[in-house]
């Protein structure tokens, strides 16, 4: 019996020792040999927005870096955002799909295709001057609203949720279009308009100001929209699909962490992207907007989103470009992420067994 059990011995210390010396190998040729160097891609934003709050958790949770991709984001100086791809300062654009396809010059069909989307609302708010509890569109008959350029994406929201609501245009309702964003809340301080719509953090930061209360979330007040979304020339999506699939993995990480965490994590976590505002208000702006179910878990651009966007746009007569689903979208990439990103929280990440380890030679 003890000659068996000294065999068994041996033979167990023979395995390990094998095991052990193949780990060796492995690590050697591993780490002896010079690191992969991670693929790069220039992201170009329109400007800072909230809305994009699941690329910039991946940006800084470096879930771009576990897909081994370089990712430089940065808000672009120019002034029209398809000209922004032609000057070759970015590979991709972060921005909305009513300027970067619908309301293009005429016949010019789709330069720029739509391949992740980061957020399914239109984020602004309608603020009125008093508290109203139980808001109706009733109260904004024959009143007065300051809102954005015609061809904006919040104004073309703005007016389909006034046509649903059986509120003529410029008749019933008066939507002062010329003001610049930066002027609205000192023109809605010193009494023009009866409401204003405003994103955030301007919303935010106006009723904290006591200058203007919530009345509707405009985001809400109309169907599904793909209101912020990557772009790219279809030739740079073939040419760098590589590339263009680590990015929406990433994105897509972040969208599950996003889900997962509190409004007070995010906004710990993407707060030097967004310098100017406190914690605390950034933390009140990511909760508020997550109740409002503004982020999905995935960046798959629905095609009934798609058209709603795009019949919107049309009811509001900026519809220069009719661009159809299959020809703005390329799904691909976001779909296979659907199916192969997962996050898993630290403290569910289950550590090792000593017989995992052993199978996979992995000791460290």
């Amino acid at each position: 019996m003890r000659k068996r059990w000294k065999w068994l011995l041996l033979i167990l210390l023979a395995v390990m020792a094998a095991g052990l010396g193949t780990h060796g190998v492995k690590t050697y040729f591993l780490y002896s040999k010079e690191p992969e160097k991670p693929d790069t891609m220039r992201v170009v934003e329109t400007e800072r927005s909230l809305l994009a709050l699941p690329h910039y958790i991946a940006l800084a949770q470096g879930f771009y870096q576990e897909q081994k991709l370089q990712v430089e984001s940065f808000v672009s100086k120019e002034a029209v955002q398809e000209e922004v791809m032609l000057t070759g300062e970015g590979d991709v654009l972060l921005g909305n799909l009513s300027q970067a396809l619908f309301t293009r010059p005429l016949g010019t069909g789709a330069d720029l295709v739509a391949f992740a989307g980061l957020a399914r609302k239109e984020g602004s708010f309608l603020l009125g001057r008093e508290d109203t509890q139980a808001f109706s569109w009733e109260q904004v008959k024959k009143r007065s609203i300051i809102g954005d350029a015609p061809d904006t994406q919040s104004n073309i929201v703005l007016e389909e949720a006034l046509k649903q609501n059986k509120l003529a245009l410029q008749h019933q309702v008066i939507i002062i279009q010329n003001l610049p964003p930066n002027l609205k809340e000192g023109a809605f301080q010193a009494g023009v308009g009866h409401f204003v719509q405003m994103s955030e953090p301007m919303a935010t930061m106006t009723e904290q100001s006591g200058v203007g209360k919530t009345a509707v979330f405009l985001g809400s007040a109309v169907g599904p929209v793909p209101s912020l979304a990557f772009l790219a020339p279809e030739s740079y999506l073939k040419e760098y699909s590589r590339e263009c699939q680590k990015l929406v993995n990433g994105l897509c990480k972040g969208m599950l962490w996003l889900d997962y965490h509190s409004p007070a994590e995010a906004a710990r976590v993407i707060a030097p992207y967004f310098p100017d505002l406190d914690r605390q208000t950034l933390t009140k702006i990511i909760e508020r907007y997550k109740k409002l179910g503004l982020w999905d878990k995935n960046s798959v651009i629905g095609e009934e989103d798609y058209e709603n966007l795009q019949s919107y746009v049309k009811r509001a007569g900026e519809l220069t470009n009719p661009v159809e689903y299959k020809d703005g979208v390329y799904a691909k990439f976001a779909r296979k992420a659907v199916r192969s990103v997962e996050y898993i929280p630290p403290e569910k990440q289950k550590e090792k067994t000593w017989w995992e380890k052993v199978k996979t030679l992995d000791f460290k």
